[in-house]
């Protein structure tokens, strides 16, 4: 059996909560929990339920609630009768120590500073988290007011004071300045004469490298210490004051602990393949970002300028903590994109007042983060204005770029790649990297190759015919499984002197690698060369069925076979990506070359158009997808298909088809809005829209996909303009269904605006235009909108009914979104009704939807309806640091919020700062509005009680 006293009381008997009773039982309870394996005098007891003034019968009554009590703690499944035992002197718990968690509280927290004498700081940090975990609120709530209970309610409260302060130590050791911040921040408003958090907050900040920030800590607190005690800071404050000014060593931040690295957010490709050679480089490249804000690599194409970013980078995961991103430019066409793509990236959200470009300096402004950004050479001078503007973000932000040529931007650190070495200049330690990259990439195609004193020659001289360019040695080492090395090294002997004139003729480096790639390409066979044209149409990668329906479509040969004898041959890439199957793709080189050859060929503009047709195929299928149980995976492989999608859609606006492209625009739309690619989803309803012969159905689901995108970024004008039309639109071509999604949004636009009685009228008109079979999306999505409404019209117990109506309609539909939506509103109901145990279980439901689909709207407001719940939870900063969350998420993007809530939130404030005043307050909210929405969601779910 456990008992909990750090917080409200709780009893569990195997897992299972027993109620103890009334408020006499819990005080009893809890009286007898202070003095855990004791006999507690029945004078104690009475005083305790009583206080100063108990009643005649006190003694007899005491004895009823004892028998209550111990009839409620042996009615659990273990059935125990031994709990609660009469001795002559009074009553006694029988609780083991551990079972109790005030004590195992105490228990951990001297473990954990065992553990910090003997400098484990992992083991300290963690078993200290583990202590404070334990701590729900205020101990001994039941009998608080009680003397007896005050010695010890204070003894946990300085216990706990004490813990925070050893686990920030802790924290500060292992190198999680950053992390540390906002917590002490918060620290020092609740406790503002605790020196020692005002010593870990200059500490934490300084070495988060805001020093000013630092010595103003320092300021403040002395400035509060004059005030208030006409003392001055303690000699330890003052003497790291001097320390910090004059950055010695003791305050520059230690190692990164050995998690540090694994803890990096990044998201670096993986690697399926050795790396081999390339130390001095990797050395290098590490010490130049060391110094400059910005290093690029140049090299010719196949030189290994991607590879060798990628592998610089995971060698230094940890002094990135705030990030280590790789984007890769080789899919992108327009430059417009550039920083889209990169905003996708970083988890930076698009903002309808701020341009993309905004939103990532601000998304990146004082972080430690590297940006490799790969295969610049194609987009002309857009990525150097891009990255230009990005040295706004302050000077902890790092990029490394790869291109065949600089960027020509002031302060740029130049790094030019060669081959590898081919002769090695430590015989004794092995081949030469050229050589050593031949047999690696030999081996995977003939599992017994080696480099014998027979071959080696041969091997060289390959290599050297190549420059040692990794790329070209790969696709010759990929050609041993039919050839030795003799005779691969004669054949390039024979083309490079064909192509120079003279084998003594220094060879250009690309003409080098495009005659590899000749050479490889000549001993295709004509249905092989076929196939490795038409792949070049893919943007980004594809799958088999792709492959399969663009390359072959019914022409009879045996593509397995094909696509796998060009992976083996290294012209095509398989990389094992989050699905079941292999993704493949060709390195951007080979790519262009294969791109030549199918624009020379006969059938380009056939490929082409059977590439934008799969596609768009794959759009109308996934307009279902979208509104289905399979809504999260047909969001992933939107997201895989981006670059493809975008393609075909320029193919169809190339060729005048606008029809189609706007039933592409118009079916992938939720993809854009969940996904957070608002502007550039926008630019292409824009473009199909404005073309005026589109049929009537398909401009209305283009323009709800124009409307949805408004209302998110509060452009309501545009919004009610596209509704309007797709309404009229709907009910002249008799499309009920269309017209049922068309008056929700205009609802909505009605339910911002407060006209609510017009909203009403709409709503109902749409539930009646979507009374067909098959319109149960648009009835849900109604019944949705009508939650929404009820709650701005104070009716809570409407809004629970109208969501409950809509869960009915999706069993038969399942959209995740609309289930999220669905608990959100209901969460905001019990919220405002009173019930906060359904409202804790339903904001749970709604937070984890959202982060996992990506809906940063419908996140931004079920974090500020935790934010509520937390208020009147009694944890009044917690709440507040929620809502700043949730706000600051909210103008992120750009959405408006309803008036209602604007009321609810701005009472929730200032019921916390009437509870804990409002400089508490305000730092609350400034430590809120700094969290990411990762740690947002990972704070209100911790904060928030457990569902049932």
């Amino acid at each position: 059996m456990k008992f909990g006293v750090l917080g409200a009381l709780e009893v569990t008997d195997d897992g299972v909560d027993l109620r103890v009773g009334g408020p006499r039982h819990r005080a009893l309870l809890s009286t007898l929990l202070v003095h855990p394996g004791e006999a507690v005098a029945t004078d104690c007891l009475v005083d305790a339920l009583w206080g100063e003034r108990p009643p005649r019968s006190a003694p007899e009554m005491l004895h009823v609630r004892v028998s209550e009590l111990r009839r409620a703690l042996s009615s659990g499944p273990s059935r125990r009768a031994d709990v609660l035992i009469t001795r002559t002197s009074g009553y006694l718990l029988a609780a083991q120590p551990d079972d109790i968690d005030a004590v195992r509280f105490a228990m951990l927290i001297g473990a954990a500073r065992h553990a910090s004498d003997g400098a484990d700081w992992p083991a300290a940090s963690a078993g200290l988290a583990e202590a404070l975990a334990l701590w729900r609120g205020p101990p001994f709530p039941d009998i608080a007011d009680r003397p007896f209970a005050q010695a010890e309610i204070a003894r946990l409260e300085d216990l706990r004071l004490q813990a925070v302060e050893s686990r920030l130590d802790a924290d500060l050791a292992l190198g999680r300045h950053a992390a540390a911040v906002p917590e002490l921040r918060s620290l020092v408003i609740a406790h503002p004469l605790h020196e020692r958090f005002w010593y870990q907050l200059m500490l934490a900040l300084h070495r988060c490298g805001r020093t000013s920030e630092s010595l103003n800590a320092y300021q403040a607190l002395r400035e509060r210490l004059r005030d208030e005690l006409g003392t001055e800071p303690a000699p330890a404050l003052s003497e790291l004051h001097t320390r910090i000014l004059r950055q010695e060593p003791s305050v520059i931040p230690p190692g990164p602990p050995p998690t540090a690295p694994a803890a990096t957010p990044n998201n670096l490709p993986p690697t399926l393949t050795s790396f081999v050679g390339r130390h001095a480089e990797l050395d290098e490249i590490a010490d130049l970002l060391r110094h400059s804000r910005l290093v690029t690599l140049t090299g010719v194409g196949g030189v290994g300028k991607s590879r060798l970013a990628v592998e610089a980078a995971a060698a230094h995961l940890d002094d990135y903590p705030d990030g280590v991103w790789f984007i890769d430019l080789a899919a992108l066409t327009d430059p417009r994109l550039i920083a889209a793509t990169v905003a996708t990236v970083v988890g930076a959200t698009e903002h309808p007042d701020r341009s993309a470009l905004d939103q990532v300096v601000a998304h990146l402004d004082g972080a430690r983060t590297l940006l490799i950004m790969d295969n610049c050479e194609h987009l002309g001078d857009a990525p150097a204005e891009f990255v230009r503007r990005l040295f706004d973000a302050g000077p902890h932000l790092r990029l490394l770029c790869t291109g065949r040529e600089r960027l020509r931007i002031t302060g740029e650190m130049l790094r030019p790649i060669d081959g590898l070495p081919i002769t090695s200049t430590t015989p004794a330690h092995g081949n030469a990297d050229a050589v050593e990259l031949f047999a690696h990439r030999a081996a995977a195609v003939r599992a017994r190759f080696k480099i014998t004193a027979d071959v080696a020659p041969a091997v060289e001289r390959i290599c050297r015919r190549l420059d040692g360019l990794p790329l070209a040695i790969e696709l010759a080492a990929a050609r041993v499984s039919s050839f030795s090395p003799a005779q691969i090294a004669a054949e390039l002997s024979d083309r490079l002197v064909l192509l120079t004139g003279s084998a003594q003729v220094a060879v250009p480096r690309h003409r080098t690698l495009r005659t590899v790639i000749d050479w490889s390409y000549g001993l295709l066979s004509p249905v092989e060369r076929r196939v490795f044209d038409r792949l070049a149409v893919f943007v980004g990668g594809f799958t088999f069925d792709a492959a399969d329906q663009v390359c072959r479509h019914g022409e009879e040969f045996d593509l397995v076979a094909v696509l796998g004898n060009l992976v083996d041959k290294s012209l095509v890439t398989a990389d094992l990506v989050a699905t079941p199957e292999y993704r493949y793709r060709q390195l951007e080189t080979v790519r262009a070359y294969a791109a030549e050859r199918l624009d020379a060929g006969a059938d380009g503009e056939t490929i082409r158009r059977r590439h934008a047709a799969y596609f768009a195929a794959m759009a109308a299928e996934a307009r279902q997808g979208l509104r289905s149980a399979d809504q999260l995976s047909w969001l992933e492989q939107l997201t895989w298909e981006h670059g493809n999608l975008r393609t075909a859609m320029r193919t169809w606006l190339d060729g005048k088809d606008f029809e189609t492209a706007a039933e592409v625009a118009g079916s992938i739309y939720p993809f854009w809005d969940l996904r957070g690619h608002y502007v550039e989803g926008r630019r292409w309803l824009d473009l199909v829209l404005a073309d005026a012969g589109l049929s009537d159905r398909t401009r209305v689901r283009a323009l709800m996909g124009s409307a949805t995108l408004a209302v998110i970024q509060g452009d309501g004008e545009v919004a009610m303009a596209a509704c309007t039309e797709a309404a009229d639109l709907s009910r002249r071509c008799g499309d009920t269904v269309g017209l049922a999604h068309a008056l929700q949004y205009l609802a909505l636009i009605a339910t911002y605006a407060e006209e609510l009685d017009e909203a009403e009228v709409l709503l109902a008109e749409s539930l009646a235009a979507a009374e067909r079979p098959d319109a149960g999306w648009e009835r849900s999505w109604a019944y949705v909108f009508l939650g929404s409404l009820a709650l701005a019209q104070g009716d809570t117990a409407r809004a629970v009914a109208a969501t409950r109506s809509a869960d009915r309609e999706l069993a038969a539909v399942g959209d995740s979104e609309a289930y999220a939506w669905s608990s959100a509103i209901r969460a905001g109901a019990y919220w405002a009704g009173g019930r906060h145990r359904s409202a804790n279980a339903e904001a749970h439901a709604a937070i984890r939807a959202f982060h996992r689909l990506g809906g940063l709207f419908g996140l931004s407001l079920s974090l500020l309806v935790a934010g509520l719940i937390l208020g009147t939870d009694g944890k009044p900063l917690r709440s507040v640091r929620v809502l700043a969350a949730a706000e600051a998420l909210r103008a992120s993007i750009g959405v408006g919020i309803q008036p209602f809530l604007t009321r609810w939130l701005s009472g929730a404030i200032e019921s916390a700062t009437a509870e804990a005043g409002a400089p508490a307050v305000r730092l609350a909210w400034e430590a809120g509005a700094q969290l990411s929405p990762d740690a947002a969601v990972a704070e209100a779910l911790r904060e928030l009680k457990p569902p049932i």
